[in-house]
């Protein structure tokens, strides 16, 4: 691929709030044309092809981002993990694969753009030693929770040993359940 120009008088010469405005039209299905129209009306001359340009790389990007999400959906669905993981581990899956999709299609990894992504790389990598560390951890307070309360179950359940007993049982099948929905 060529170092083809961006649309670089929308993204540097517009305001903010004029970009959204941009965005919302090119959503809503505007014409290229109508948009700079609109641009000129509000003092800016950018040209149809400008706003060709640009709304061809949102609207791609809109596309990928619905991907995504619908994605995210379908891994969130066959998560096995606790709900509060399940969209971290979800993200960080999406985010590998489009790291990955874009170190494939980088014609020299040796570019500024692919140390960067390496480094994302390493980043996501990170994060997921540290959600199985979180999960490990997780695991063993269960566990300790779990023969904190035996123990004092034992103490005062002494007397009668049929209830401690029962008592015992619940709890270690809670505790059988917890381990299973990590």
């Amino acid at each position: 691929m060529g170092n083809r120009r961006k649309h670089a008088r929308i993204t540097t010469e517009l305001p903010k709030s004029l970009i959204q405005a941009i965005n919302e039209r090119l959503v809503a299905g505007e014409t290229y044309e109508s948009i700079a129209t609109y641009l000129h009306e509000s003092g800016h001359d950018i040209s149809k092809s400008s706003v060709g340009r640009y709304g061809k790389d949102f609207l791609s990007k809109l596309e990928r981002l619905r991907i995504v999400k619908e994605q995210a959906r379908t891994i969130m669905t066959e998560g096995k993990d606790g709900p509060a993981l399940e969209m971290t581990e979800a993200a960080t899956q999406l985010a590998l694969q489009l790291i990955m999709e874009r170190l494939v299609a980088a014609e020299d990894l040796r570019d500024a753009k692919s140390s960067e992504i390496l480094k994302a790389l390493a980043l996501l990598e990170r994060s997921a030693v540290q959600r199985e560390k979180l999960k490990m951890d997780a695991g063993r307070m269960v566990e300790a929770a779990v023969a904190r309360i035996k123990e004092s179950l034992q103490e005062e359940l002494q007397k009668t040993p049929e209830i401690l007993e029962r008592l015992v049982s619940m709890v270690d099948t809670v505790a059988a359940e917890t381990k299973e929905n990590q």
